[in-house]
């Protein structure tokens, strides 16, 4: 072989190397790293801290977790709080999480615990989840991402729901209970309100003027005025407790004051319930009272 051939061959041998070497290490380039899994594709809202044992059975208990109850846990973690409700409870539950590596876990714990009959775990973003079925959600995160929830959980929930939450609360939304751990660390509840504001009507039996009462509601908190034809008369202990809504109106009857207690359930803009009559102290017969409200007077609860 000649020179020039020869200058050929190791030239087109060293273009081959190179070229090689290229495609060799954009290979390598398109490995991917050895990261936890899901920490390089998702953003997470909080980062995994978990409740220690003690919190968690707290939890359980100021929620009264039954076992007729679905737990959902926003930012389950390790599955913890809703395994942990299976097995002392029997309630279902579900978990939701945004990291892989943590729904794995959960499932993983599940079935250690032999509970994979009675919950579920779903990689979500839990401002996109339906929570709408529980009838328990559980929450640690932190206090700006329970603010921004709140309207969620206001909005889809029904009334009665319990929601629980380790360490924080939800801003002006003032807490139904609050328990404080050996430790100190504090487990706050609430238990979600039917939205009753507005204008609602009624007539009671034998009597000729219509009921009319105005509701103010800010969360559970709430006041109003009844005009019974042209006269505003007193509202007394005016209270909702998830779907049940209990007042007391103090009226002019016979020349001294009679006391109408209502109690009802409020099932969107219908109450259904009872009436009965306290005069002097003594109770009467418990009449049926029914009201309805005009449906363009309601307000949203977190104003």
């Amino acid at each position: 072989m000649n020179d020039w051939s020869c200058t050929r061959a190791f030239g087109i041998r060293i273009t081959l190397t190179a070229a090689f070497f290229f495609v060799f290490l954009s290979f390598q380039e398109a490995i991917p790293k050895d990261t936890p899994a899901g920490q390089d594709k998702v953003k997470l809202d909080v980062p995994y801290e978990p409740s220690s044992e003690e919190i968690v059975g707290i939890m359980i208990e100021v929620a009264g977790v039954t076992r007729e109850d679905l737990v959902y846990d926003l930012g389950c973690g390790d599955g913890r709080i809703v395994i942990t409700a299976a097995q002392k409870t029997g309630a279902r539950g579900v978990g939701v999480d945004l990291d892989p590596k943590r729904i794995q876990e959960s499932l993983d714990n599940a079935m250690k615990a032999n509970v994979m009959d009675r919950v579920q775990f779903f990689q979500q973003d839990l401002f996109q989840v339906d929570i709408s079925p529980a009838t328990v959600v559980m929450l640690y995160l932190w206090p700006e991402v329970n603010l921004k929830l709140r309207p969620k959980l206001l909005r889809e929930l029904k009334p009665g729901t319990r929601v629980v939450s380790h360490s924080h609360t939800m801003g002006s939304w003032e807490p139904d209970q609050s328990v404080a751990s050996p430790d100190g660390r504090k487990v706050f509840s609430w238990v979600i309100p039917a939205n009753v504001t507005g204008t609602w009507q009624w007539d009671m039996p034998g009597e000729k003027e219509r009921y009319v009462m105005q509701i103010r509601q800010q969360f559970q908190r709430v006041s109003g005025v009844v005009r019974l034809g042209p006269d505003e008369v007193p509202v007394r202990n005016l209270e909702v407790r998830g779907n049940r809504l209990e007042f007391a109106v103090d009226r002019p009857f016979q020349g001294q004051k009679q006391t109408l207690r209502f109690t009802g359930r409020v099932k969107g803009n219908h109450i259904e319930g009872a009436a009965q009559e306290m005069t002097a102290g003594s109770q009467q017969q418990k009449q049926t009272w029914k009201a309805t409200r005009d449906p363009s007077s309601v307000m949203p609860l977190d104003s």
